[in-house]
């Protein structure tokens, strides 16, 4: 076994386990998803980057969730790809944290961006002649500063207390290190760590959602009373990309948590559902608000089809 220490010597990454003749269907499957995943989010950011009409706060906070989904994905998708082919995973202790950081980065602040994004559509329908003096630049700003700061704040606290425990076990028994993973090796109690990660995951979930109810069902009234068939239509299809991306994203992650909660669900299945909650979500998300959203969905096809003709 390999030892670690004190707190700064490498660790061993379990990975998958699999026969060496899966190694590269597994390494170009994770690579065509992660290339996927690249170009969908990128696509997207610079579709609303350049395009002036989609400088709106919902198309804003929508670049914000895609910084999410690529900080998450490039966190966890290039050093798999790289584990596949050799059989012991090292990884510093330095490594390590850093991933460890821009995962939980990913869904602390992907779950407040969303709630964000929820409250931008509860404006815009149920008051929407105030909604640019509600939705403003300074409050768009301010919407995803607590977003970012709220989640690095916690991040940081949570981790901060993990690495100042003192490691008696170097496997990390899982494709990646988070810190369910990472203060299972302490060599003391580490009670403390556990009821803050406890915390800090299911605190961001219950405001998203309190947030989503809450906001859905003013929205769904709204649209009730309102006279006009088409108003209604409208305004439910603004909201759909939004809830189709929380219900995808909250549903891998709370299988990702179950599975880690409960020790008798196989280890494999613990890795694929952590993995699925890495990869899936920032794969989908661009494709739905791209399809979804009318505005985005022409900017793009407009944008491919001068490309055609001048080709």
């Amino acid at each position: 076994m390999y030892n670690v220490v004190g707190n700064t010597s490498d660790f061993i990454l379990e990975g998958f386990l699999f026969s060496p003749e899966a190694r590269v269907p597994l390494f170009l499957l994770v690579f065509f998803g992660y290339i996927i995943i690249i170009f969908v989010n990128t696509t997207l950011f610079l579709t609303i980057f350049f395009h002036t009409h989609l400088h709106g706060p919902m198309y804003v906070m929508l670049c914000n969730l895609i910084m999410c989904d690529l900080f998450g994905s490039t966190a966890v998708m290039p050093r798999l790809m790289a584990d596949f082919f050799v059989d012991v995973k090292v990884i510093s202790f330095a490594a390590c944290i850093i991933q460890a950081f821009f995962i939980h980065m990913y869904y602390l602040a992907g779950q407040l961006v969303l709630a964000a994004m929820a409250l931008d559509r509860y404006v815009a329908i149920c008051n929407p002649l105030r909604y640019n003096t509600i939705m403003t630049p300074r409050m768009v700003v301010k919407l995803c500063s607590i977003a970012w700061g709220g989640a690095f704040i916690m991040v940081v606290i949570l981790l901060s207390t993990t690495i100042s425990l003192k490691k008696c076990k170097s496997l990390v028994v899982h494709a990646y290190c988070f810190n369910g993973a990472l203060f299972v090796l302490a060599c003391g109690d580490y009670t403390a760590n556990n009821i803050y990660g406890l915390f800090i995951t299911y605190f961001p979930s219950t405001l998203s959602m309190s947030a989503i109810v809450f906001t859905y069902t003013k929205i769904l009234i709204a649209c009730f009373f309102k006279a006009q068939a088409n108003a209604k239509s409208k305004a439910l299809q603004t909201c759909a990309s939004h809830l189709t991306v929380y219900v995808i994203f909250e549903t891998t992650l709370l299988f990702s948590i179950m599975a880690l909660r409960f020790p008798n669900i196989n280890p494999t299945l613990t890795k694929i559902f952590g993995t699925v909650m890495i990869t899936v979500p920032p794969c989908l998300n661009p494709l739905i608000y791209g399809i979804n959203t009318k505005e985005i969905r022409n900017t793009v096809l407009k944008h491919f089809k001068k490309k055609i003709t001048s080709s």
